[in-house]
């Protein structure tokens, strides 16, 4: 990676330390490129922000929006690739941006920091999925549902302590998850709620001497309010990220203790479920094995 393809390089010509640089954010540009559409998208919202304050003119704005459709456009299709030449993507689009527009390009980061950055792009990204994934557990719930509805005369145990304990139904069972599920999705909703704030022109922690109208491009990327305080939008960093964490584990709770009842009923000492020779793998010494590893 050369001098030129750091957004903070001076003109000295002197270099950071290659091997330096891939220790503290070798890592950066691989995780970039889950972010980069949203870091297109949010940039989009902020030239809006610059165009409403007159720091750009229409004309400006209009080549700059192009460009990054363009952009974007190219990254969706593999024809524009985010390697290491970039320290991260935010750079990558700026060096594109100036690439294509010169001086111009320069102008689409006025009264930004990539602190904000990729604070902004994180929560855009972190909304988007969690509404996939709520979608995803309403989904397996509704299913889950369905199955039981066609056993709710099925008898089986109800085990503690892996003894048998009290008569119950494969409904029951069944029903337990698809409730659990549910409550997931109560939870991801509120995790939602929760980041949906954006920091978007709050800099490096201190603000920005200009008039950015950050309600305006709040709105237009979709964020129910405001980070007020720019130190507090820096010091939610992590503190989010756990909280999204935290609603994820909860989800995978239950996925996992649902697999591995069906990975203990699949056992020949249960024997209550099998499962298609297709969701099943085998053993290279012993033909008789049929191992569940899709739910293990």
């Amino acid at each position: 990676m050369t001098n030129k393809n750091y957004l903070w390089s001076g003109d000295d010509n002197q270099s950071i330390d290659a091997e330096l640089m891939d220790f503290m954010a070798g890592a950066d540009i691989k995780l970039d490129k889950y972010l980069f559409v949203y870091d297109i998208r949010a940039s989009q919202a902020h030239i809006g922000g610059l165009k409403t304050i007159g720091i750009l003119s229409q004309q400006e704005y209009q080549k700059l929006y192009a460009c990054m459709s363009e952009l974007k456009e190219l990254y969706q299709k593999g024809k524009f690739i985010l390697d290491n030449s970039y320290e991260d993507g935010h750079s990558a689009i700026e060096f594109y941006l100036t690439e294509k527009l010169g001086d111009l390009g320069k102008k689409a980061h006025t009264g930004r920091s990539r602190n904000d950055q990729v604070l902004t792009c994180t929560r855009l990204f972190q909304k988007h999925k969690l509404q996939q994934i709520q979608e995803l557990a309403k989904n397996l719930a509704g299913a889950v549902l369905d199955l039981a509805k066609q056993h709710k005369k099925t008898a089986m145990p109800g085990y503690t302590h892996l003894q048998r304990a009290m008569p119950n139904t494969v409904a029951s069972w069944l029903a337990g998850f698809a409730e659990s599920l549910i409550d997931d999705g109560y939870l991801l909703r509120s995790t939602i709620n929760y980041i949906d704030c954006s920091p978007l022109g709050t800099a490096a922690g201190f603000g920005v001497p200009l008039d950015l109208p950050r309600a305006q491009v709040a709105k237009e990327l979709g964020f129910e309010r405001l980070q007020i305080n720019p130190v507090y939008a820096q010091n939610s960093r992590g503190k989010f990220d756990l909280v999204v964490l935290q609603s994820l584990y909860q989800l995978m709770l239950n996925v996992r203790r649902f697999s591995w009842d069906l990975s203990l009923y699949m056992t020949a000492e249960f024997g209550f479920i099998t499962l298609d020779k297709t969701h099943t793998t085998g053993s290279s010494i012993m033909p008789n094995k049929s191992n569940p590893d899709v739910v293990e």
